[in-house]
């Protein structure tokens, strides 16, 4: 593996990129040559999500430290007990609290945690995400979204 590794480099068919980490990655030259197409959504990520579940990677890539707190002491919790990390556009702006109500088919928002020097624009943000608070709770089966017991970090 390691001499096809090789050959692929000197063909200039991947790169090898050392991160300030001291990490080693592997990336396909025509990925690199391809513009980004950022879009600028919001996107609620689960914990096991392959871009979060890595937190070393996450936090060398981002320098977003993230930890799921549902198996931290309440009294020792920052976030939430289940705080779900907010990704806008091209990097980590911080994490969200939710508890969805089955019964009343009803997402409740607990605290929103945002990184705000992160925020080029607040408002576009907050408009994003609106938006995919409404997706999350469409997927949640909710019709509603709760935002009234909100505490902003």
């Amino acid at each position: 593996m390691r001499k096809l590794l090789d050959e692929q480099i000197d063909a200039g068919v991947i790169n090898l990129i050392k991160l300030e980490s001291g990490q080693t990655v592997y990336v396909a030259s025509t990925v690199l040559e391809q513009e980004p197409n950022i879009q600028t959504e919001v996107k609620i990520l689960s914990p096991f999500d392959n871009l979060v579940i890595h937190r070393e990677r996450l936090s060398s890539l981002f320098g977003f430290d993230y930890r799921i707190e549902c198996y931290v002491p309440a009294a020792k919790r920052q976030y939430g007990y289940f705080c779900l990390p907010l990704l806008y556009a091209d990097d980590f702006v911080g994490q969200i609290d939710c508890k969805v109500h089955r019964r009343e088919k009803r997402l409740e928002v607990i605290s929103l945690h945002v990184q705000e020097a992160k925020l080029q624009d607040r408002d576009s943000f907050l408009l994003a995400l609106k938006r995919e608070l409404q997706r999350f709770a469409q997927f949640n089966q909710c019709t509603s979204i709760d935002l009234d017991k909100i505490k902003m970090g």
